[in-house]
């Protein structure tokens, strides 16, 4: 295996796993109401989960399609505008699900309980099924976007080795979600969501130099400088751990001005997240 094919997989599975379990917790959560219910209400309860939560994957999977019949439309320079906003959105999107997460999640995971909870208690069970779709096809819909944007004008070909990285990021969201519910300690669930959430901002930081790096192939923009300095004998982006690196969080063994600065602007937004007064929003 390519150093290539193990980058590409690695983020496959990393996205598929975040995405995924992202979406079993909010399952988990839609039906922890029903757990001193009657067995007829957790009956209905999971059905109208279940059915949502399969017409929100049905609506990830039509956007997978609508957006590889439009790759597969365009082509020349188009289809490298393309790839470069698939890039580009993922990033953004990435770096603002984690500050999403680090400022309401807690939250909006006790409104969404209760939600769930006044809707079952009322027989709404109609709306009950469309929040559980809304929910996955939400997360369905951000792994699609970041897989294309990640996968866009990559060499990698194998169809088998994209589905074994998301069945393997599918069957680990599933073991944490089973470790979750089975009383790990709260230290242990707050490292792996802290985990989860710089996985995310590294795979975001590498896709924002993938699309600066297209761009600039266009002629979109400038670079602003030549190469400022010159790290390659120590460790080279274009082979081995180092194209891992790169290919993970934009490291550049050569940097121009302007994918520094926009580094620098990526990871100084980021760290806001974990700084007053968004983080103690987050603990509180």
């Amino acid at each position: 295996m390519t150093s290539q094919t193990l980058l590409e997989s690695f983020r496959i599975a990393t996205v598929v796993w975040r995405e995924s379990f992202e979406a079993l917790l909010v399952i988990a959560i839609l039906q922890a109401w029903t757990v001193h219910e009657s067995v007829e209400t957790r009956r209905r309860a999971a059905r109208s989960i279940a059915g949502g939560a399969a017409v929100g994957m049905l609506t990830a999977v039509g956007l997978a399609f609508l957006m590889g019949e439009a790759s597969d439309f365009l082509d020349g320079d188009r289809e490298e505008v393309l790839q470069l906003i698939l890039a580009a959105t993922a990033s953004a999107l990435m770096l603002r699900m984690v500050i999403w997460m680090r400022s309401s999640a807690r939250h909006a995971s006790s409104d969404m309980k209760s939600r769930a909870a006044g809707l079952g208690k009322t027989g709404n069970w109609a709306a009950l099924g469309l929040l559980a779709a809304l929910a996955v096809a939400r997360e369905g819909a951000e792994t699609v976007v970041f897989l294309f944007g990640m996968l866009s004008g990559s060499d990698l070909g194998s169809a088998g080795v994209v589905a074994g990285s998301g069945t393997l990021g599918l069957g680990a969201a599933l073991m944490t979600l089973v470790a979750f519910r089975s009383g790990a300690s709260s230290f242990s669930k707050k490292a792996v969501l802290t985990f989860s959430q710089i996985l995310l901002l590294a795979l975001g930081s590498g896709l924002l130099m993938a699309a600066l790096d297209k761009a600039v192939s266009l002629d979109f923009i400038s670079t602003m400088t030549s190469p400022l300095w010159d790290t390659s004998w120590f460790l080279d982006d274009a082979t081995g751990p180092g194209a891992f690196i790169s290919g993970l969080i934009g490291y550049r063994a050569r940097p121009e001005l302007l994918p520094l600065l926009a580094l620098g602007g990526y990871w100084t937004t980021a760290l806001l997240a974990y700084a007053s007064p968004l983080a103690n929003k987050a603990l509180a």
